[in-house]
């Protein structure tokens, strides 16, 4: 009876390893904690994928969104993606122009390959930062050099970054579609990643409150959505008198179109490519002047322009370069070397050449891009002159903008 039997055994067991897993069971199958990472590796497994990214600035006013539409290719390590900033008209005027700090230009496109992050707005050349520029130009670069390709996806500065980051407590909750949704948390300082660079001063003053963050994985356990409301993080940002007028901060991204061939054609014939790190210059080192254009960077700073012939359509005029080094004896409460330095710009401007403001193209006074230390030394010697110092050392570039 056992030889009869055992052929029929040896038949079962192999039809049941010749039976393909239910669907997701590469992530479900999977310990809790691991899920997530599993899920992230599922999602790159598709090859490719529509991706829809946003950062709600809520008000009385109505909301104002920095979104970012696009589509990645997880193989190739590549992004293409159409950037803009909305908002209602009855957005707070004043808040409106701060927030677009961050996307100073409106619409442009982002595409990304590997480390490499291309720029272009409208019918303009692609701008290139390799790695060997954003180390050349520094922490001025860090709003486009953070969407290169990261370990999540081909573009980064998402929530697709953060959902690794976290490890799911709780058993998801299970939907008739076979999808599964999460409830974790972030810390505000890692949610605190999501914000534009011009709002990431809170450093250690981020609080302990959590964010909450919701994750859907589809049925094959790819990332399909995630959403987080950032309410924390404004806390935070409103304790330091910053977005004093936005009363709800939200972020949210979704995936489609899994394994479908990507939309938008990243650098390619159609137009040129230059090197930023050949056509940009930091405007701390152009000598008086010299004009410069701060448009198509995708930067949203001065700090880093390019040069231009004063000839040329141009955004800002170099009036000069100063320093600023002051000491006061005792313990001053000076915040920055600004006032000072905006006395030494005072000088350079009452002193530049009067036809660089021929024709009313300049814009009334002058702007000033720069830092400073303050610092305190005490010396106990007993001799004339010891005791508390403040001093104040900065440098400074004053240029004259064009008026709009």
């Amino acid at each position: 009876m056992i030889a009869l039997l055992l052929p029929v055994l040896v038949g079962t067991a192999g039809c049941g390893a010749g039976e393909e897993a239910p669907a997701g069971e590469a992530v479900y199958g999977q310990p809790l904690a691991d899920q997530f990472q599993a899920a992230t590796d599922a999602t790159r497994g598709a090859g490719t994928a529509a991706f829809v990214s946003m950062l709600t600035y809520g008000t009385a006013g109505g909301d104002a969104v920095q979104r970012v539409r696009g589509s990645q290719d997880y193989g190739r390590g590549t992004s293409h993606a159409d950037t803009g900033f909305d908002a209602p008209r009855t957005f707070p005027k004043g808040m409106l122009e701060y927030l677009r700090g961050a996307v100073p230009e409106g619409r442009q496109v982002l595409a990304t390959a590997d480390d490499d992050v291309y720029v272009r707005n409208g019918r303009s050349a692609w701008l290139k930062y390799t790695p060997e520029a954003v180390s050349r130009f520094g922490e001025a670069t860090a709003e486009v050099a953070g969407h290169a390709a990261g370990d999540a996806a081909p573009y980064s500065g998402t929530l697709a970054d953060l959902v690794p980051r976290t490890i799911p407590r709780e058993a998801p909750e299970r939907r008739a579609d076979g999808s599964r949704v999460y409830r974790v948390t972030l810390l505000p300082e890692v949610a605190g990643e999501l914000l534009p660079r011009h709002l990431r001063g809170a450093g250690d003053a981020w609080g302990t409150e959590p964010v909450g963050l919701t994750v859907k994985l589809d049925a094959d356990g790819r990332l399909a959505s995630a959403t987080a409301d950032l309410a924390p993080v404004l806390a935070a940002l409103h304790d330091q008198g910053m977005l004093a007028g936005v009363e709800r901060l939200r972020a949210a991204y979704e995936l489609s179109a899994f394994g479908e061939p990507v939309k938008g054609e990243g650098p390619s014939g159609d137009a040129p490519v230059e090197d930023a790190g050949e056509v940009l210059a930091p405007v701390a080192t152009l000598k008086a002047g010299r004009c410069a254009s701060t448009g198509g960077t995708g930067l949203g700073t001065q700090e880093i322009v390019r040069p231009v012939d004063c000839a040329k359509q141009h955004d800002i005029r170099v009036l000069g370069q100063v320093q600023v080094d002051r000491a006061f004896q005792g313990r001053r409460n000076v915040g920055n070397g600004d006032r000072y330095g905006r006395e030494e710009c005072g000088r350079v401007d009452a002193a530049a050449p009067k036809d660089w403001r021929r024709g009313g193209r300049y814009a009334d006074g002058f702007s000033m891009q720069g830092q400073s230390e303050v610092g305190v030394s005490v010396t106990m010697d007993g001799e004339p002159g010891s005791g508390t110092e403040t001093t104040v050392e900065g440098s400074y570039t004053c240029f004259l903008t064009v008026a709009r």
